[in-house]
């Protein structure tokens, strides 16, 4: 018979920190990290809940009327730790040659 599928616990988010920078798979989208975490609303185990530099995800932070953490709509990802890599991500903003500000 098929094994269950095993819950990611608090190991699966080691290392990761509310505030940190963050790239999200798939689609390499950025983003800080704002809420870790085990919730009833959610299927069992830590998840990651990250504000996203664009539009591409799927919330608004909250998950079936339980608010997470505050970001605007499509901006929230929910995600398993192991599709979370913190580091120093520039904002999806700043990845355009910033050499010809206007003084």
């Amino acid at each position: 018979e098929p094994q269950p599928e095993e819950i990611p616990g608090v190991e699966s988010v080691e290392g990761i920190a509310i505030g940190n920078r963050c790239e999200v798979q798939p689609g390499a989208r950025r983003g800080e990290v704002m809420w870790i975490g085990e919730h009833e609303c959610l299927k069992a185990g830590y998840w990651v809940g990250i504000k996203l530099d664009e539009p591409l995800g799927m919330n608004n932070g909250s998950v079936k009327g339980n608010q997470l953490f505050e970001c605007g709509e499509n901006y929230g990802a929910l995600v398993r730790g192991k599709n979370c890599t913190v580091g120093d991500f520039p904002d999806a903003f700043s990845l355009e040659d910033s050499d010809d500000e206007e003084i």
